[in-house]
């Protein structure tokens, strides 16, 4: 059927409509018409597929890489850039206001990065065995369906590069993929880029990296450290495996924001576009009023309360992953930072034990994709910190907590960040400032 399309959906997909019923469509954008096959109609929405588009935006570009159209990496890779940051924009507002009520005239203007490719510090890749080749790549959107990913524009140069050598090591030394039958064999390829320094983590099976492997890795230019994690649950979702093992060199490379020097371990979260990241973290201090006491909920390493360090006499940093904790205390001890404390614990637990020794002004907060969860709201709300600074990167799950908190809070402004350029999804800071203080 031929099909308008109007709107771009939250996975980069174009949106027609079929007789009020919403059509989502891969590859395609708004302003476009297409021929269109319904291949999946779950009654209240169905999903297409292009059979040729009729018509182009006036916006499109050629994808710059030739798997774009296979893996559902970089879906917007077909949009000009400021176009892109519009779909960014408009896809924040509408989620806001969807299930938050919150008004697009909150939402400032989207930050943009200055590199739209080789932003990404880190890869985490499943591996195949393809015609007795090894290869790394990334399995297309909602299937199993292996896509060998030969040359990666999303990666940082140097991330990609040794990424290129690591595999071609594993390929001399006839290292297999991993086979669940026998619990053996390399499942995935784990590694980050920070500067000129790379962290490599094989996640294998029950496995024993030979030295001579190990010497190889080693000895390829620009890797600092090389780790091993054995993960062979057959249903889980986690990547790493219960403990990862320090094979050759050192056990963190160091990222440098502002005068500030963070050590990060395999495990650790840290966002992938650096650059990027370091304009957000500086945007978010900088919403900090000078206070008393600064919570900062789910911590990781601590980066931002170690940048936050003058603006309170004391910040308290919550994590519930241990690891993230004991490198968080390493980078204050590193850093000489003596007025912010690590404590690991869930958010709302954290929280609340805070402020049953402490008035808290500001409550700094970083949850992940599923946003606060309702024990955590419900703490937000009986602690009543003066002032809340909310970083998200899910705009729905923001506006569902900002629909609970604006029951004593409400929203000053909501400025978004493009981390993840050719793709749809946008980072953000809303602040709040309580309706009462107390």
């Amino acid at each position: 059927m031929k099909m308008n399309f109007v709107k771009t959906g939250i996975n980069g997909e174009g949106i027609g409509y079929d007789r009020r019923k919403p059509v989502f469509v891969d590859g395609v954008l708004a302003g476009e018409t297409a021929v269109v096959r319904i291949e999946e109609d779950h009654g209240t929405y169905a999903r297409g597929r292009c059979v040729r588009l009729l018509s182009k935006s006036e916006n499109r570009i050629e994808a710059a890489c030739p798997h774009q159209s296979e893996c559902g990496g970089c879906p917007l890779m077909i949009l000009k850039y400021e176009n892109q940051l519009q779909v960014k924009t408009e896809l924040l507002q509408e989620a806001l206001f969807k299930y938050g009520k919150v008004r697009s005239h909150f939402v400032r203007a989207i930050r943009g990065g200055e590199k739209t490719e080789g932003w990404r510090s880190q890869c985490k890749l499943p591996v195949r065995q393809i015609d007795g080749v090894l290869y790394s790549g990334m399995y297309r959107a909602n299937s199993n369906h292996f896509i060998p990913v030969k040359n990666c524009r999303m990666h940082d140069s140097i991330l990609e590069k040794t990424r290129k050598q690591v595999m071609k090591v594993l390929n001399q030394k006839h290292i297999p993929a991993y086979d669940s039958k026998t619990g053996k064999g390399l499942r995935y390829l784990i590694m980050r880029a920070i500067g000129e320094n790379v962290q490599c983590t094989l996640v294998t099976g029950k496995d024993t990296v030979d030295n001579g492997t190990v010497e190889a890795l080693m000895k390829i230019p620009h890797m600092t450290s090389l780790f091993q994690s054995v993960n062979t649950g057959r249903r889980t979702v986690e990547i790493f495996g219960p403990k990862t093992k320090l094979l050759a060199g050192s056990r963190t490379i160091p990222v440098q924001i502002q005068d500030i020097t963070l050590q990060l371990s395999p495990q650790a979260f840290f966002q992938l576009n650096v650059d990027q990241a370091v304009r957000l973290y500086e945007t978010a201090i900088s919403k900090i009023d000078p206070c008393d006491v600064l919570v900062e909920a789910y911590c990781g390493i601590g980066a931002m309360s170690l940048m936050a360090h003058n603006k309170a006499q004391k910040i308290i940093g919550i994590e519930n992953v241990p690891d993230a904790i004991r490198d968080a205390k390493a980078n204050a001890e590193e850093n000489h930072i003596g007025n912010v404390e690590f404590i690991c614990a869930d958010a709302a637990d954290g929280l609340l034990k805070a402020a049953s020794r402490h008035h808290i002004n500001t409550l700094l907060a970083d949850p992940p994709r599923s946003g606060m969860d309702e024990r955590m709201l419900e703490a937000v709300l009986k602690v009543h910190p003066d002032k809340i600074i909310y970083i998200s990167c899910n705009p729905a799950t923001l506006g569902r907590n900002l629909k609970e908190l604006k029951h004593a809070y409400h929203v000053v402004t909501v400025i978004p960040f493009d981390l993840f350029p050719n793709t749809p999804h946008v980072e953000s800071i809303t602040v709040l400032e309580a309706d009462t203080l107390r």
